[in-house]
Protein backbone atom coordinates (compact mmCIF):
# COMPACT_ATOMS: atom_id res chain seq x y z
CA UNK A 1 0.00 0.00 0.00
CA UNK A 2 1.63 3.58 -0.70
CA UNK A 3 1.41 5.86 1.18
CA UNK A 4 0.20 9.96 0.16
CA UNK A 5 -0.97 13.06 1.40
CA UNK A 6 -1.96 16.73 -0.22
CA UNK A 7 0.72 19.80 0.55
CA UNK A 8 -1.07 22.93 -0.88
CA UNK A 9 -3.42 20.99 -3.10
CA UNK A 10 -1.00 18.70 -4.59
CA UNK A 11 -1.38 14.76 -3.74
CA UNK A 12 2.13 13.70 -2.51
CA UNK A 13 2.85 9.63 -2.92
CA UNK A 14 5.25 8.37 -0.68
CA UNK A 15 7.49 6.34 -2.78
CA UNK A 16 11.48 7.60 -2.91
CA UNK A 17 12.61 10.86 -2.86
CA UNK A 18 15.69 12.55 -2.40
CA UNK A 19 16.58 16.07 -1.42
CA UNK A 20 19.50 18.83 -0.81
CA UNK A 21 19.99 22.04 0.87
CA UNK A 22 20.25 24.24 -2.28
CA UNK A 23 20.51 28.31 -3.22
CA UNK A 24 17.91 29.18 -6.49
CA UNK A 25 17.63 32.60 -8.53
CA UNK A 26 15.55 33.12 -11.44
CA UNK A 27 16.40 35.58 -14.39
CA UNK A 28 14.62 36.59 -16.89
CA UNK A 29 15.93 36.66 -20.43
CA UNK A 30 14.25 39.43 -23.16
CA UNK A 31 15.15 39.65 -26.87
CA UNK A 32 14.06 41.45 -29.72
CA UNK A 33 11.75 37.92 -30.53
CA UNK A 34 10.64 35.69 -28.09
CA UNK A 35 12.78 32.57 -30.75
CA UNK A 36 15.96 34.41 -29.47
CA UNK A 37 15.19 34.28 -26.01
CA UNK A 38 14.37 30.91 -25.94
CA UNK A 39 17.30 29.86 -28.13
CA UNK A 40 19.34 31.95 -25.26
CA UNK A 41 17.49 30.47 -22.01
CA UNK A 42 18.03 26.97 -23.86
CA UNK A 43 21.44 27.25 -24.19
CA UNK A 44 22.00 29.06 -20.61
CA UNK A 45 20.09 25.58 -19.30
CA UNK A 46 22.94 23.24 -21.51
CA UNK A 47 24.92 20.82 -19.09
CA UNK A 48 22.98 22.05 -16.23
CA UNK A 49 21.19 18.75 -15.11
CA UNK A 50 22.82 17.86 -11.91
CA UNK A 51 24.29 20.00 -9.39
CA UNK A 52 25.54 16.24 -8.29
CA UNK A 53 28.25 16.48 -11.80
CA UNK A 54 27.73 19.69 -13.15
CA UNK A 55 27.85 23.23 -11.94
CA UNK A 56 24.21 24.06 -11.41
CA UNK A 57 20.89 22.99 -12.27
CA UNK A 58 18.95 25.17 -14.81
CA UNK A 59 15.37 24.55 -16.43
CA UNK A 60 13.02 27.15 -18.47
CA UNK A 61 10.81 27.77 -16.03
CA UNK A 62 8.18 29.80 -18.51
CA UNK A 63 7.74 32.50 -21.41
CA UNK A 64 7.06 35.65 -20.39
CA UNK A 65 4.69 38.01 -22.28
CA UNK A 66 6.19 41.43 -23.48
CA UNK A 67 3.13 43.00 -21.00
CA UNK A 68 5.02 41.19 -18.34
CA UNK A 69 9.15 41.70 -19.17
CA UNK A 70 10.85 44.26 -17.61
CA UNK A 71 11.63 46.10 -21.03
CA UNK A 72 8.82 45.17 -23.05
CA UNK A 73 10.05 42.61 -25.34
CA UNK A 74 8.93 39.13 -25.44
CA UNK A 75 11.10 36.84 -22.60
CA UNK A 76 12.09 33.59 -21.22
CA UNK A 77 11.95 33.14 -17.04
CA UNK A 78 14.71 30.40 -16.07
CA UNK A 79 14.98 29.03 -12.58
CA UNK A 80 18.98 28.04 -11.59
CA UNK A 81 20.28 26.32 -8.23
CA UNK A 82 23.62 25.47 -6.78
CA UNK A 83 25.03 24.05 -3.79
CA UNK A 84 26.29 27.17 -2.17
CA UNK A 85 25.90 30.82 -2.77
CA UNK A 86 29.48 31.19 -4.57
CA UNK A 87 28.82 28.57 -6.60
CA UNK A 88 25.24 29.74 -8.00
CA UNK A 89 26.83 33.32 -8.67
CA UNK A 90 29.70 31.66 -10.32
CA UNK A 91 27.73 29.24 -12.58
CA UNK A 92 25.15 32.30 -13.33
CA UNK A 93 28.17 34.82 -14.18
CA UNK A 94 29.47 32.01 -16.60
CA UNK A 95 26.38 31.07 -18.44
CA UNK A 96 24.62 34.33 -18.49
CA UNK A 97 28.05 35.58 -20.22
CA UNK A 98 29.15 33.05 -22.04
CA UNK A 99 25.36 31.82 -23.42
CA UNK A 100 23.02 34.21 -23.03
CA UNK A 101 24.33 38.06 -23.64
CA UNK A 102 26.27 36.59 -26.68
CA UNK A 103 22.71 35.84 -28.14
CA UNK A 104 21.42 39.14 -30.28
CA UNK A 105 19.31 41.28 -28.60
CA UNK A 106 19.18 40.04 -25.36
CA UNK A 107 19.25 41.26 -21.93
CA UNK A 108 18.85 39.64 -18.27
CA UNK A 109 16.91 40.99 -15.40
CA UNK A 110 16.56 39.59 -11.74
CA UNK A 111 13.22 37.80 -11.44
CA UNK A 112 13.39 37.29 -7.88
CA UNK A 113 10.87 40.05 -6.00
CA UNK A 114 13.02 41.72 -3.76
CA UNK A 115 10.35 40.98 -1.53
CA UNK A 116 10.36 37.50 -1.01
CA UNK A 117 14.81 37.17 -1.28
CA UNK A 118 16.31 36.29 1.20
CA UNK A 119 19.48 37.57 -0.19
CA UNK A 120 20.21 39.26 -3.37
CA UNK A 121 23.51 38.30 -5.85
CA UNK A 122 24.81 41.09 -7.61
CA UNK A 123 25.70 39.47 -11.02
CA UNK A 124 25.80 42.71 -13.15
CA UNK A 125 28.69 44.40 -12.28
CA UNK A 126 30.50 41.57 -12.81
CA UNK A 127 29.66 40.95 -16.27
CA UNK A 128 30.65 43.45 -19.53
CA UNK A 129 28.43 44.82 -21.71
CA UNK A 130 27.85 44.03 -25.38
CA UNK A 131 26.53 46.73 -26.77
CA UNK A 132 23.79 46.23 -28.73
CA UNK A 133 22.06 49.58 -27.13
CA UNK A 134 19.94 47.49 -24.58
CA UNK A 135 22.74 48.13 -21.61
CA UNK A 136 22.92 51.10 -19.30
CA UNK A 137 26.23 52.57 -18.21
CA UNK A 138 26.40 53.75 -14.76
CA UNK A 139 29.05 55.24 -12.70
Amino acid sequence: MVMSFKHNGVEIEDTFAEGFGMWGSRIIITAATQKWADIAATTMCGFATSVIACDCEAGVESQVHPDDSPDGRPGTAVMVYGFSKGKLAESMLNRIGQCVLTCPSTAVYNGVPTETADEMMDIGKSIRFFGDGYQVKMR
